[in-house]
């Protein structure tokens, strides 16, 4: 089966090539707009890359390339507003009269849910790490933003 001119001396066989990989996306969420308006402007060498507005009107979205450990990037950028998600007792359990308060207290089931006006938030959110493959929090360090 050897084949006379072929480089690597066998018929049918050849070397592999390497494909391309388009670069990495990484989804940056900054706990509030003007952080990840100033990150997004230091990342990118001082200079602000040009923005696009998502779902939200108050967190828009910056995309430039970077490099993270050697490796071809395109960072995206954007924030939250406020506490994305709240916690409430079930409906059953809202008005101060459906139950005796101790029950609240000692463990009444809670509901965690998108809060009601941070719907375009959460669709920003899930919209933009559809495409990304890695994710990075920019949050300050405390336990409230761990939860949230």
């Amino acid at each position: 089966l050897r084949a006379s001119g072929c480089s690597n001396g066998w018929f049918g066989i050849a070397a592999p090539v390497a494909a391309a990989m388009p670069p990495i996306r990484v989804l940056n969420v900054a706990e509030k707009p003007s952080v990840a308006k100033e990150v997004s402007r230091v990342l990118n060498g001082g200079q602000l890359p040009p923005s696009r507005r998502g779902p939200s009107p108050y967190n828009a979205i910056w995309e430039f390339p970077y490099t993270v450990e050697n490796k071809p990037c395109v960072m995206v950028f954007t924030s939250v507003t406020g506490h994305l998600m709240e916690v409430d007792f079930e409906p059953k359990h809202k008005s101060w009269h459906a139950c005796n308060p101790g029950f609240l207290i000692e463990g009444a089931p809670v509901i965690k849910q998108v809060a009601r006006d941070k719907g375009p938030v959460a669709e920003n959110l899930v919209k933009e790490a559809k495409r990304c493959a890695w994710l990075i929090l920019w949050l300050h360090c405390d336990p409230e933003g761990e939860k949230n």
